[in-house]
C-alpha cells in the first residue's frame, strides 16, 4: 500500500495511492455519486454506509455517526482533536496495519476528516468484499450454519491474538463471502496494541447479545462463544 495526504485549511484525506488519486470532498458525498447513478446499494443498520461503483473500483462509503447521548446533539460532527487523532485517520490507519498483516478487513480506501472550530465530521472508504453478507442476514434468514461458529470463532480470536480490539462486534460487523470466509469490518473507535493479545470477553459478550436479535427462532441455541 501506498499512503498519501492531502491537506486544506479545513479538510484533510489520506488514501492509498496505488488503488485511487486524492479524492476530493465531493468523493465523501452520497449525492455526489447518486447524481452520476454510481450507487448501487446501502447498507443496512444504525450507520451511513453505501456501496459505489467508482472510476477506482468499487468501494463502501461510511460516514461516521455518534450515538447514545451524544446524537442527540449531533448524529455527524464530533469533537475535533487534530487531523491524526481524527476517528476517520484513525480507523484507516488500523484498517491498514490489519490488512497489510493479511487479517481478514477491507482494504481501506481513503478517508476525509473535515473539521470547523471544535467540531469535525468524517468518512472513510474501503473496498468491497464481492458477494459478501452479513452474519445477520444468515442467522435472520436461518442460512447454513454449520461450522459456522467454528469459523467465526477462529477469524475473531484471530484478531484477539494480534492486539485488536473491536469497539463495536456485533452480527452486522461480520462478513461472510460466496466461500464462507469471515471478515470483520468497521473498526471506528478500536484498538490495536500490535504484540499483545487481548482478553475479548467484552467483544464476545456483545456479539451474542447481537446475535440473539437477529435469531429467528425464539431461544439462541446453546452456542460456545469462548474460543
Amino acid at each position: 500500500m501506498k499512503h498519501a495526504t492531502h491537506r486544506e485549511s479545513s479538510w484533510a484525506v489520506i488514501y492509498d495511492a496505488g488503488l485511487k488519486h486524492a479524492p476530493g470532498l465531493d468523493e465523501f458525498s452520497v449525492d455526489y455519486w447518486r447524481s452520476r447513478q454510481a450507487v448501487s446499494g446501502e447498507a443496512t443498520g444504525r450507520g451511513s454506509a453505501w456501496f459505489i461503483e467508482t472510476p477506482d473500483g468499487p468501494v463502501v462509503l461510511r460516514h461516521f455517526l455518534r450515538g447514545g447521548w451524544a446524537a442527540k446533539l449531533s448524529r455527524q460532527a464530533y469533537f475535533f482533536t487534530g487531523i491524526s487523532k481524527s476517528r476517520p485517520f484513525r480507523e484507516y490507519h488500523i484498517l491498514a496495519a490489519l490488512y497489510e498483516e493479511g487479517l481478514p478487513v477491507p482494504r481501506p480506501v481513503a478517508a476525509l476528516c473535515q473539521h470547523k472550530g471544535l467540531v469535525a465530521t468524517g468518512a472513510i472508504m474501503t473496498a468491497c468484499i464481492p458477494s459478501a453478507t452479513t452474519l445477520a442476514d444468515v442467522v435472520a434468514g436461518a442460512g447454513e450454519i454449520e461450522g459456522l461458529w467454528a469459523s467465526v470463532g477462529r477469524c475473531i480470536r484471530k484478531f484477539h491474538s494480534a492486539g485488536v480490539w473491536h469497539a463495536d462486534l456485533n452480527a452486522r460487523n461480520i462478513l461472510l463471502d460466496a466461500e464462507s470466509r469471515v471478515y470483520l469490518i468497521d473498526f471506528d473507535r478500536a484498538r490495536l496494541q500490535a504484540g499483545k493479545p487481548v482478553n475479548g470477553e467484552d467483544n464476545l459478550n456483545r456479539l451474542k447479545r447481537s446475535l440473539v436479535k437477529f435469531w429467528p427462532a425464539k431461544k439462541l441455541p446453546e452456542m460456545d462463544l469462548s474460543w
